[in-house]
């Protein structure tokens, strides 16, 4: 897979959309498919609006269906063809239904995943969408327990490890693995989980799977178990309508969100899971927020204007982002700082420990210890007894004194190898500190006074981190979870409770490019051709530069040309970019496309349209030929993006798909 922007770069782009077509001229295909000339890399039609991100959906990609619509013709603007990206001006696209049904299932089910580092939770809310309740409360959202292998005491958590282990041809997931961290692998390349990702990215080699694959195995177990869950319990079925929500840490790359969007979506789609609506992707700061402070009972209020924090510390990541509230019925916030985020949570204080006790250990003559293995010694002897016994209760106020001991079976007593003062240092706390400090400086440079500051998160929980916050902002207002709210429900919860009511969220902004890949005979007039050698068509005796064509409009033309014996079969690409730099006229291997991709196809056979006696044969150097010219149209359609082929241009419309970008959106957005 390729490697995912960087989860550190978190700077906001210009609202803009790709329109982009595919060609298809010579019969040689490229390494994406596209029939084009030989060695020449494809060029794109972009298109930019108020709406950044697009997302893939592999389930609906292919999902092409023929039509007989009519439509008004509508003038061309281009003047050459040539695989080129199309540019539009900012837009706000309406909200529009996702259901394509006529009548919708009367049962419905809304899902929340809460994906974290270490532990992963399902919450969900079952009504009758022709009669939802006027109002949801808290108390009315549920929980996915009983997870498999879970000890028989603790049968009511709602929480299960994010591990996987891959043992030869077996699986164990959850509580019956040991192997975790895997949603790290997301985001790209960061320095502070170097240790982590390069210790997964060995696992993965061995168990030769890619980083894909690894979060695909666990998360189809876990809605794998969610179905029958809900089955047994909630009587969920075929009919019933069903909408994922599932939440990401707040500054989430593009490319990261649409990842796990095309994730969620094939296993869905695999596990035949419902009557599947648009998912729904919301901040889990966001989420955390929603639910604490408005869905439950005696929580704290905050006046609308007020300007607060929210610091998510989990297992794994830490997410920082200031709000300021908009309104209080329904609640709603408006970002007002740019989200912070670290992987300082409370699992590197687990790595630090392990890490000493490794050290430690196999500095005795560790190998001819009787019994358990050296691998079970660290997992269960020594980071069982540390998760679950020592680190969560630990509170400094309680003072230093004393030691914590951890029984290692058959290790031999020897006071030399002891852990030194018996302390540990958490670099943890401190990198918490200076994403909450980021913020406040941010919040203070636009005029804005933090009063207040949100701590949820599993890792909210433990004394220590609660010390530490205290202590280090002690003039601000802290806010916990209310007693008796299970932490780690408390996003995909919130993932429920915002689902539920989407209305008087973000503004439709897309935060990527979309596009076609497009033909343009080549001249040099065109700023964008000069440097570029055409590319000599011996079908029809024509120069071609592959480069990216710019249109104020989301109807585009397009041609391709086909050898008369050829299959009359148009493979139209839709690709994506998630840089601001796409332009138009330039190829798609070109630096300011750099990083565009293919992420849906719109098939169309043409035989029907031949057999019609629509098409006309041309002459050429190497025989007779089709040139075909066709009209693409892009419409965003709730938060999906419906493709359409006309034949001929302003006539019928021949073909059509639907593409998911929920991802595309600002997460929480209708």
């Amino acid at each position: 897979m390729a490697d995912l922007r960087r989860l550190a770069t978190r700077k906001r782009r210009r609202a803009s959309t790709i329109v982009d077509q595919n060609v298809c001229f010579t019969g040689t295909d490229t390494e994406d498919g596209d029939s084009m000339v030989p060695e020449t890399p494809p060029s794109r039609s972009w298109s930019r609006s108020q709406s950044r991100g697009s997302s893939r959906s592999t389930w609906t990609n292919q999902a092409t269906t023929e039509t007989g619509t009519e439509t008004s013709a509508i003038p061309s603007t281009e003047t050459s063809v040539e695989p080129s990206v199309e540019l539009t001006e900012p837009f706000t696209s309406r909200s529009t239904s996702a259901q394509s049904d006529t009548l919708s299932p009367r049962t419905k089910f809304i899902i929340g995943l809460d994906y974290g580092t270490t532990f992963s939770s399902v919450s969900y809310i079952k009504f009758d969408s022709a009669r939802p309740p006027p109002t949801l409360f808290g108390a009315q959202i549920c929980s996915i327990t009983d997870w498999p292998g879970v000890d028989s005491r603790a049968r009511n958590i709602p929480e299960v490890p994010s591990e996987s282990w891959y043992l030869g041809d077996r699986f164990y997931w959850g509580y019956g693995a040991r192997q975790g961290y895997a949603k790290l692998l997301l985001p790209g390349n960061q320095k502070e989980t170097r240790g982590p990702r390069e210790e997964l990215r060995r696992t993965l080699v061995r168990a030769r799977k890619d980083e894909t694959e690894a979060i695909k195995d666990y998360l189809r177990q876990i809605l794998k178990y969610s179905k029958e869950f809900l089955t047994e319990r909630e009587e969920l079925s075929e009919e019933c309508e069903v909408e994922l929500v599932f939440c990401v840490p707040a500054g989430w790359p593009a490319k990261a969100i649409r990842t796990m969007q095309e994730i969620l979506l094939d296993i869905a789609h695999e596990l035949n899971i419902g009557t599947l609506a648009t998912p729904f992707v919301l901040n889990e700061p966001e989420a955390a927020a929603a639910y604490i402070l408005e869905a439950c009972s005696g929580r704290k209020r905050l006046s609308t204007g007020e300007v607060f924090m929210v610091c998510d510390a989990g297992g794994g990541t830490v997410d920082a982002i200031t709000y300021r509230v908009c309104q209080q019925h329904p609640f709603r916030v408006e970002e007002v700082v740019p989200p912070t985020g670290s992987n300082c949570g409370s699992s590197y204080a687990n790595q630090t420990l392990k890490h000493q006790a490794i050290e430690k250990i196999k500095s005795t003559a560790y190998e001819s210890l009787k019994g358990p293995s050296f691998e079970y010694i660290i997992e269960h002897d020594i980071m069982t007894e540390f998760e679950y016994k020592i680190k969560r209760g630990f509170n400094p106020a309680d003072g230093l004194d004393g030691d914590e001991v951890i029984v290692v079976h058959g290790l031999e007593r020897n006071e030399r190898l002891g852990f030194g003062h018996n302390t540990m240092r958490i670099k943890s706390l401190n990198g918490i500190s200076k994403l909450i400090r980021q913020q406040i400086s941010a919040a203070a440079a636009k005029g804005l006074t933090v009063e207040t500051i949100l701590l949820v998160g599993g890792f909210s929980a433990a004394p220590i981190l609660r010390s530490h916050i205290e202590t280090e902002f002690e003039a601000l207002k802290i806010i916990y979870p209310p007693k008796g709210l299970d932490s780690a429900v408390t996003v995909s919860h919130g993932a429920v409770f915002r689902a539920f009511n989407k209305s008087d969220g973000p503004k439709r902004i897309v935060q990527s490019n979309f596009g076609f890949l497009q033909l343009e005979l080549y001249s040099t007039r065109q700023p964008a051709h000069r440097g570029v050698s055409p590319i000599f068509n011996a079908i029809d005796g024509k120069k071609y530069g592959l480069v990216l064509s710019k249109q104020q409009q989301f109807r585009t033309r397009n041609w391709q040309v086909f050898k008369m014996e050829e299959e009359l079969v148009i493979h139209q690409k839709i690709w994506v970019s998630d840089f601001d730099n796409a332009q138009n006229h330039y190829r798609v291997n070109a630096p300011c496309n750099k990083g565009a991709e293919v992420f849906g196809i719109l098939q169309i056979d043409l035989e029907p349209v031949k057999n019609e006696g629509l098409l006309e044969l041309r002459s050429g150097p190497e025989g007779m030929f089709y040139e075909i010219h066709y009209e693409l149209a892009m419409e965003v359609d709730g938060r999906n993006l419906a493709v359409k082929l006309f034949y001929p241009p302003g006539g019928m419309c021949r073909a059509q798909t639907q593409l998911c970008i929920a991802a595309a959106f600002i997460p929480g957005t209708e």
